[in-house]
């Protein structure tokens, strides 16, 4: 197997005229991907299948490395299955057949409840104005989920504190109704010096 790989690599060389450190990271990828196999029992690369490269890829995945990574361990991967198969010692590119890792991200961190309760908490209510608005938005925030742009271009008509409710425009202008918790309807009145129960209900 590693004479494979030297033959890629010094093609990569010679023939594509590739630069030393992207060869290098690709002879790096091609080691870890042949070790994968080995530990496997699988030592020829005429015997692997699409669910061995998929199975190096998800565990090059658990090291945590990042989606880029994984992805070029891909590229080299497929470039060195191509070569194989244009040298004729291989038959069938099983690498064809696997998608790239573009949508394995990482699911971002989440704040905890004491996070996101001392977060609420923040904004200094004594400063009457400045400290209720950031209170209302945060809470507003957290409440719907808005994005940041949508909250920021929300306007005082588009909020109902009698009935709960609020209504966003998106991305795309489109419309969505979404509900206000208890304490965001009273942080908005506050902000806004009205009480939920008024006859503008905003």
């Amino acid at each position: 197997m590693d004479e494979f790989i030297d033959g890629f690599l010094n093609y990569l060389s010679v023939e594509r005229g590739l630069s030393h450190n992207t060869i290098i990271s690709y002879s790096e990828d091609l080691k870890s991907y042949s070790g994968y196999l080995k530990g496997r029992s699988i030592n020829s690369f005429s015997a692997t299948t699409k669910n061995d490269i998929v199975g190096f890829m998800m565990a090059r995945k658990d090291q945590n490395l990042a989606a880029n990574s994984i992805a070029r361990s891909l590229a080299a991967i497929r470039m060195f299955y191509r070569f194989l198969v244009r040298e004729r010692i291989l038959k069938v590119d099983p690498s064809s057949l696997v998608d790239s890792p573009k949508l394995w991200k990482k699911i971002p961190d989440t704040l905890s409840i004491n996070e996101v309760e001392s977060l609420l908490s923040e904004p200094n209510v004594r400063d009457e104005k400045q400290g209720a608005r950031d209170k209302a938005i945060l809470g507003t925030l957290y409440a719907t989920g808005m994005r940041v742009s949508e909250a920021v271009n929300l306007k005082l008509d588009n909020v109902n504190l009698e009935i709960g409710f609020l209504r966003c425009i998106g991305k795309g202008d489109k419309e969505r109704i979404i509900p206000l918790g208890k304490k965001a309807i009273i942080s908005i009145a506050a902000a806004g010096k009205r009480s939920p129960g008024n006859r503008s209900g905003r």
